[in-house]
């Protein structure tokens, strides 16, 4: 078995997970600690055509997909495709074949796209180019404002309250450090998963929705369930953060992005 992941810090995914006596391949978007990139958007070359204001693909997928379908894949091996590894099989047992391809000698390089942005940010760029497209003055053109605005503020308070809980756990100088740890190749994200879940449930109790851009905290919960931190003071720090924050614009309720 071949596995594709595409996602920011996907190798975490696998750390300390996958079983070495299986017969699995895995190639991930990014490492345990990397962001992953969009690609083909608006403004970019290649450009999406121009009723399209958001990234049609991911840069990770986007590469080895279409190196696939311009290749012979009864010739093109793993190796080919991804540069280190020692698979050696041939990419159509796990990809399948296309026909037309079976003159294509693979000697021609495949040339992708030419631009990325980080995935978190794909949706601010959408909100741009449709608030770019809006006729000026008009209440839907500032309703797109006052959504950007609103997005960005919600950014920086999840950014500052999950800063805030680091030092309010685990003291003003150790806080940041604690949260931003990263555990050594080959163990798991977090030993207790259920923690992790409850750990992200209670924030967002209090703080609102993580939203997408949020999951890039998803470490600093790991490494709060992996210190011991109670449910109770969990609470206690997430109160403590967000007592003044109004997060009704931001349910996990009503957002649908909660982890």
């Amino acid at each position: 078995m071949v596995i594709y992941v595409e996602a920011c810090e996907s190798g975490s995914i696998f750390e300390g997970l996958l079983p070495e006596d299986l017969n699995i391949y895995v190639t991930t978007a990014s490492n345990a600690v990397e962001n992953s990139w969009g690609t083909y958007c608006p403004g970019m070359e290649p450009s999406p055509p121009p009723e399209y204001i958001t990234c049609l693909g991911d840069l990770y997928s986007v590469s080895w997909m279409e190196d696939s379908q311009t290749h012979n894949l009864k010739k093109e091996t793993i190796k080919d495709q991804y540069e280190v590894t020692f698979k050696d099989e041939k990419l159509f047992l796990y990809q399948g074949f296309d026909p037309a391809n079976v003159n294509i000698a693979n000697t021609l390089l495949w040339e992708g796209p030419k631009a990325a942005v980080n995935q978190r940010d794909a949706d601010l760029l959408f909100m741009w180019k449709r608030y770019e497209q809006l006729n000026g003055g008009s209440e839907e053109k500032l309703r797109a404002l006052r959504e950007i605005k609103e997005t960005v503020e919600h950014r920086k308070h999840l950014d500052s309250s999950i800063d805030f809980i680091g030092k309010f756990v685990f003291g003003f100088e150790n806080g940041p450090s604690v949260l931003a740890a990263v555990r050594p190749s080959g163990q798991p994200l977090v030993d207790d998963w259920d923690c992790l879940k409850s750990m992200v449930r209670i924030f967002e109790s209090q703080c609102g929705s993580l939203t997408q851009y949020g999951m890039k905290h998803m470490r600093a919960f790991a490494n709060i369930c992996n210190s011991g931190v109670s449910w109770d003071r969990m609470l206690e720090a997430s109160t403590s953060a967000c007592s003044r924050y109004n997060s009704e614009r931001w349910s996990p309720m009503t957002r649908g992005h909660s982890a």
